[in-house]
């Protein structure tokens, strides 16, 4: 920043002398010879320092200070005469209007050191200035003690905030604003890292002038004096009332199925781990029940989907009331349903309460005037003698399902070992999937991403495919649940990795300069040591600059060791890779964490992309996160859009960026070269 000197006196020589003298010292010179023409340059320039004569002709130099102070408070202004007028000169610095008073003749290094000393004056007092204008007009409160915490200063949005005035606490102790909800234990801790670290920073619940307790994110600093002793503390803080509300209701719907208001897959998954671990201690079983509605599709068909949803709800209602005090009834999406039943003593209990359920569901439903009859297949396991992990027994569940509708629908079956032929499945699935890494069958394929507020494609998803020499073109649905239980996913990993970095250096090359790749990672190699390693080679192999590679990770992978996994996210972003959390809302991250997290994009899951115009529970899930996101400075990626309906849902509401069959489906590279190609030449 240039510091200004404007130098004022009437004699030249004296004038030639001081631009002599603090000409090279890093100052930027004005010179005038009257008080008029110092007044005409002080309009024209902006002046930090004024150093003036006192005895000029029409304007002394106490004259000239006192218009500029009324004109350009900012100034540091001071005389240099050898007027003996003190008089005069002492009124002037008595109203303010001059900072120093210096003699002639003077001393060269005595007045470079005032002028110096000038400009460290209006230094400090911008920087006061500016401190003045953040505490009174920024949002977040701020409350100044001294060391016992008694309250010394407090700005405005302390009072919008606790409703407080400055005079109703200043004096007082913070002691005040405590609200109960914290024990004695809790601000133990705070002092412990106050006088280890000197700060503190973390969410904590105080009480309003009104009462009302809220909750708050709070920074403590301490300040202490030359000596080391603390003298001050500092604290920060915002109301953070609202993001809780948005985190308590994306727990929620987190936890329950958008439609029927019954719990989800996540929070049923959760009640059966429990539900298993009670069991075995307690010598009793824990029987979880896989509900397939029959000929539910014939309905949604005929009716149309308004009224198959209110089927759906109205089997929810008949299902839960058929349930018994701990029982847990879930909706694992479309029209599958599931019930556990904990602490079992007699399995004949059991089947007369699948007999009643069925029964139920035989009834007719009355939905819109139409009668409709459906029933439901069910599959039954039972822990722990068919597995001890919630997906263990679900997966027997529903071999017992497929079973059930095999012998012909309407009717339940209970899982039996021989049903396990999918276990050899799964054996032959690895078999061929080791051979594939080897023989190099694994393709990637490549869906655009379009940035919504341009219409332009801003990259692709790599998406694995894996070409089989008899089944053909294989889903990563088949075959990626194998590859991360037996540890093959982190081979197939860095192939994916590096195919798809080098793809995009030659799109790159090709004129597709912006183009960014988004790879995913599983919660398998997110746990592998060398992976940091890896991505540094393949970008070093590849050419591929770090800032265009982005890394999916899901919510569940990185909540599973949160503290570790933020460093490991801190290092890849130091790096210059982009990082973005695939799948929210499937799972639940606390806010507090997900503001830790060094990421950039918040992926929004297809199951809810797929419902925001026909359910409002999925409309109002996708509008919190993309709400949310932006609140944390955080673009939303939406996949899985399939309409154009969906496309002006998510427009409208300010996502950011979308990908899904409306756009494109998954291409080859050669297709996906071609697809970029016509999207520059539409007309070609």
């Amino acid at each position: 920043m240039r510091r200004t000197l404007l130098i004022v006196d009437d004699e030249p020589h004296i004038l030639n002398t001081l631009i002599r003298l603090f000409r090279n010292r890093g100052f930027y010179l004005l010179t005038a010879s009257s008080g008029e023409e110092a007044l005409r340059l002080l309009a024209s320039n902006e002046v930090e320092v004024i150093l003036t004569d006192q005895r000029m002709p029409n304007m002394t130099g106490s004259e000239l200070l006192s218009r500029a102070k009324v004109l350009y408070p900012g100034t540091v202004r001071m005389v240099l005469s050898g007027y003996s007028d003190v008089e005069a000169i002492t009124d002037a610095i008595n109203r303010g209007n001059i900072y120093k008073f210096l003699l002639k003749p003077w001393d060269n290094d005595l007045l470079l050191a005032n002028v110096q000393e000038a400009f460290d004056r209006f230094d400090l007092t911008q920087k006061g200035e500016q401190f003045t204008k953040i505490y009174e007009n920024t949002v977040e409160g701020i409350i100044i003690t001294d060391q016992n915490t008694l309250i010394q200063a407090v700005n405005p949005a302390f009072s919008n905030i606790t409703g407080y005035q400055s005079a109703e606490v200043i004096g007082k102790k913070t002691s005040l604003l405590k609200s109960g909800k914290h024990d004695e234990n809790f601000y133990r801790l705070i002092w412990e890292r106050l006088n280890e670290d000197g700060k503190w920073t973390g969410e904590i619940w105080s009480k309003r002038k009104s009462g009302e307790i809220y909750p708050e994110w709070l920074n403590i600093t301490a300040i202490r004096d030359d000596q080391g002793k603390v003298t001050q503390y500092v604290g920060l803080f915002s109301d953070v009332s609202e993001h809780k509300r948005n985190e308590e209701r994306l727990h929620y719907l987190a936890y329950h199925d958008a439609l029927t208001d019954l719990p989800n897959r996540l929070m049923f998954s959760e009640h059966l781990e429990l539900a298993v671990r009670q069991a075995e201690r307690n010598h009793k079983k824990a029987v979880v029940l896989l509900i397939d509605l029959d000929r539910f599709k014939n309905v949604n068909d005929s009716f149309g989907m308004e009224l198959g949803d209110k089927l759906l709800i109205a089997v929810a209602e008949r299902l839960k009331a058929r349930l018994h005090k701990g029982d847990t009834i879930a909706r694992m999406g479309g029209d599958e349903y599931t019930v556990l039943l904990p602490l079992v003593d007699d399995m004949n209990d059991v089947n007369l309460f699948v007999e009643q359920m069925m029964a139920d569901l035989r009834k007719p439903f009355s939905i819109n005037e139409n009668e409709l009859f459906i029933g439901a297949s069910i599959g039954v396991s039972v822990a722990p003698q068919d597995g001890v992990t919630p997906d263990d027994i679900l997966k027997k569940a529903d071999s017992a399902l497929y079973k059930a509708k095999e012998m012909g629908r309407n009717t339940f079956v209970f899982f039996a070992p021989s049903m396990n032929e999918s276990a050899v499945e799964r054996t032959i699935i690895e078999n061929d999937l080791r051979r594939a890494l080897e023989r190099g069958e694994i393709e990637v394929f490549y869906q655009p991403k379009q940035r919504l507020e341009t219409n332009t494609v801003i990259g692709m998803e790599a998406l694995v495919r894996w070409n089989h020499p008899s089944r053909g073109l294989v889903s990563p649905s088949v075959f990626i649940g194998v590859a991360e239980d037996t540890g093959l996913i982190i081979a197939l990993g860095k192939i994916i990795l590096e195919e798809a970095c080098r793809k995009t250096s030659e799109l790159h090359a090709k004129g597709f300069s912006n183009l960014h790749v988004a790879v995913n990672l599983s919660a398998v190699q997110f746990k592998d040591e060398y992976l940091l390693d890896e991505i540094s080679v393949i970008l070093d192999k590849t050419g591929l600059a770090p800032r265009f590679l982005e890394i999916e990770i899901t919510e569940s992978a990185v909540m599973h060791d949160i503290e570790s996994n933020i460093e490991f996210l801190v290092v890849l972003k130091r790096l210059g890779i982009n990082l973005a959390i695939d799948d929210f809302g499937t799972g639940y991250s606390s806010l507090s964490y997900l503001k830790r997290l060094p990421v950039d994009f918040l992926k929004i899951d297809q199951s809810f992309v797929r419902d925001v115009n026909a359910d409002l529970h999925s409309a109002e899930l996708v509008r919190t996160i993309i709400a949310m996101a932006h609140g944390l400075k955080l673009e939303v990626i939406a996949e899985g859009v399939e309409t154009l309906d969906q496309l002006e849902f998510l427009r409208h509401h300010g996502c950011d960026i979308i990908q899904g069959y409306y756009l494109s489906r998954p291409l080859s590279f050669a297709d996906f070269e071609t697809f970029m190609t016509k999207s520059l030449n539409p007309e070609g």
